[in-house]
């Protein structure tokens, strides 16, 4: 982190930047939004300063991941905040991702809500000769 400009989900897993805290463990840290696309909108992150999910190398912080969006997505529906609730994660600037440093949302849906999330197929991609190739190479890659 030190030729890196500030990070402000490492200020927060530090507590040197304040959040609405509502889960903590040793590798990980939820929080509430303070952009939220709804009510609950929470953010789980790293407590580590790791970049992208597939820079994970410890299997300690990944398990605590999955486990974290368990508890939290729980504590949501327990609270009666929401009943269903969509996560999202992205790595990369081509995935959109805006705070470098791993990050899943997770968003409280509800009926009759603005928030729209349709993915569009690639018809392409989808046809029958492309999804083999695409199968091939990750299958090759596999043996390496």
């Amino acid at each position: 982190m030190s030729k890196m400009k500030k990070c402000v989900f490492c200020e927060i897993v530090n507590g040197t930047s304040p959040c609405y805290e509502v889960y903590k463990d040793d590798y990980v840290t939820a929080f509430l939004d303070i952009n939220p696309v709804s009510i609950g909108h929470t953010l789980i992150v790293t407590n580590k300063h790791i970049e992208r999910l597939d820079d994970i190398k410890d299997n300690q912080i990944a398990n605590a991941l999955m486990n974290s969006l368990i508890i939290v997505s729980k504590k949501l529906i327990k609270s009666g905040i929401c009943k269903d609730f969509t996560v999202i994660q992205d790595n990369g600037y081509w995935a959109q991702q805006d705070i470098k440093h791993i990050h899943f949302h997770i968003i409280p849906r509800h009926k009759d809500e603005k928030i729209v999330l349709k993915l569009e197929t690639d018809f392409v991609a989808a046809e029958n000769k492309n999804l083999l190739k695409t199968w091939e190479k990750i299958k090759l890659h596999e043996r390496l």
